[in-house]
């Protein structure tokens, strides 16, 4: 069966990975350990090197007093002779306190560190570490513990000198014997390393395949049993570790093959009850598209049967207008022009519902037109007066930028600013409605502001949901059918922008609208393909 030789080349895998792990983790332990032994082991010959070194030149600096005190080249010769026999060292000088040289072997130029911070002032120091080399510099001083000034007779002769610094000695040692001692160090442990390595990877594969041929008698068992034709099932004879590796076997093939037979009759139940519930989105969908012509009709004949009085009332009045207007009643024509607008505007909200069914079919589209953003607010202000004097409310309008030839849908702009005024005027009483906009280049940006009862988080999550009020129950203090903000945020997305709100229950709410500009239209988007038309839609509003 395929099962078996699947198993078996899992298995085959399964040894070559096992072995090339535990190699490789062989292999890279012996060398880190061996790496890290070798740097060790660099590291301390260096520091003995570093000490050898500052021994020598303290033993420069000793030798050097009488050439110094004497400022005698001939003095200085057998001292730097002596220095330059030691292993490594390949240039010296005797320096005085002006830091020019004295005498110098193996080198012409040999210059000391210009600021005093550098030199050191009571032992020899290593001032300069470079790739090839090491530099130190050790103080000549005519007292010390070691100082041939000590000698009784050389004392009685320079009884009157002080102890004090008579210049510097100068050693420079070749770290050529470090590079070529670190180079055997790293060379020898790391062939040590691999023979190691190399040593304990034939051990572990050899007790790898020690560990792992019951199984592969196994395997072999579970073969003979399929080209026996005596199924899948493998033989429980072997070792302890093996029959219980078969068991587990065996009961998995039981398993599958009752697993088998219950997908296949879920399978079979799965398609009745598939095909039913076929058969109920197809009348599910059917029902929609009922239910979706029946609200078009009901919307056209209610909008029909508003309308015709409503204009026949818009039609008297003015009529009465003109009348007045011979008459010269002006304050009666002003407040019946304002019955007027009010009248048009209800006829206006009266549209705005075909106009939710409109934008849901794709059908509302653009007019855009120069508008003059500050009458605008004005007229908009005037509309509402009669709810903010109601609850006797003071509304406040400022602009920044440049208000006028806005190219704008002025009439979605308008119903969008009589929503957001008239819920402000409806909710907040004995307050303050604040209507502030900005105007750049590229947006437009407005808010209105209100002092009145807030919303809640919860309730700011469905606000602009068709229908929803916040308080929908049939004693509630506030009238509205719900559809305002839904409009207002339809006709804000139609316009490329995004409205949001802020607000804390009893501290006011602030609803925010940006409209970035110039706005597009579809005819903007004519010579691009539908995609591009659709990721140009999600990218504004974001």
């Amino acid at each position: 069966m395929n099962i078996v030789k699947s198993i078996y080349k899992r298995v085959s895998g399964f040894r070559s990975r096992l072995l090339w792990i535990v190699s490789l983790g062989i292999i890279s332990l012996a060398l880190t350990a061996s790496l890290t032994t070798a740097w060790v082991t660099s590291n301390k010959a260096a520091e003995e090197m570093i000490a050898q070194g500052l021994q020598i030149a303290d033993s420069l600096a000793e030798q050097s007093v009488l050439a110094l005190i004497y400022a005698s080249p001939q003095n200085a010769t057998e001292p730097l002779n002596t220095i330059m026999s030691f292993p490594g060292v390949t240039k010296a000088g005797i320096y005085q306190n002006d830091r020019q040289p004295l005498a110098l072997k193996g080198t012409e130029k040999l210059a000391l560190p210009k600021d005093d911070d550098g030199l050191p002032t009571e032992q020899a120091r290593l001032i300069l570490d470079t790739p090839m080399d090491w530099h130190f510099v050790a103080p000549v001083m005519t007292r010390g513990p070691n100082s041939p000034l000590n000698d009784e007779d050389t004392q009685l002769q320079l009884n009157n000198i002080s102890a004090e610094r008579l210049g510097y000695a100068y050693v420079v040692m070749d770290k050529s014997a470090l590079h070529d001692m670190q180079v055997n160090i790293f060379l020898n442990n790391i062939v040590i390393a691999l023979s190691f390595a190399v040593a304990l990877t034939l051990l572990i594969n050899f007790g790898i395949d020690r560990l792992i041929r019951p199984l592969f008698e196994l395997i072999n068992v579970m073969e003979v049993n399929e080209k026996e034709g005596t199924g899948v099932y493998a033989n429980l004879d072997g070792p302890k570790e093996i029959t219980d590796l078969a068991k587990v076997f065996n009961r998995l093939m039981s398993s599958i093959k009752e697993r088998d037979k219950r997908l296949r009759e879920h399978g079979e139940r799965l398609e009745v009850e598939v095909a039913i519930r076929t058969r109920e989105l197809v009348k599910a969908h059917d029902a929609a598209l009922t239910a979706s012509r029946h609200k078009s009709e009901f919307l056209a004949n209610i909008s029909h049967e508003l309308r015709t009085p409503l204009q026949a009332i818009i039609g008297y009045a003015d009529l009465v207008k003109e009348e007045l207007d011979m008459e010269g009643m002006e304050d009666n024509v002003k407040e019946l022009e304002l019955v007027i607008r009010n009248a048009n505007r209800l006829l206006a909200l009266i549209n705005n519902i075909l106009d939710m069914a409109k934008i849901e079919s794709g059908q509302m589209h653009l007019h855009l037109q120069a508008t003059d953003l500050e009458q605008l607010f004005g007229e908009a202000g005037d509309t509402i007066k009669p709810i903010l004097k109601q609850n006797n409310n003071e509304l406040k309008i400022s602009t920044r930028g440049p208000v006028k030839n806005l190219q704008i849908d002025r009439d979605k702009l308008y119903q969008i600013l009589l929503n957001l005024l008239s819920n402000a005027g409806k909710f907040t009483r004995n307050g303050t409605v604040e209507l502030s906009s900005e105007i750049t280049d590229r947006q437009l940006s407005f808010s209105v502001k209100d002092t009145g009862i807030g919303l809640a988080p919860e309730q700011q999550e469905v606000i602009f949901e068709e229908f929803h009020q916040v308080d929908g129950s049939t004693t509630r203090d506030f009238d509205g059918t719900g559809l305002g903000l839904a409009i207002t945020r339809r006709f804000t997305h139609l316009m490329g922008g995004k409205i949001s709100v802020q607000s804390e229950l009893g501290a006011g709410a602030t609803f925010s609208v940006t409209i970035p500009l110039p706005i597009r239209t579809e005819a903007d988007f004519s010579n691009q393909s539908i995609e591009q038309r659709r990721v140009a839609r999600l990218i504004e509003n974001i």
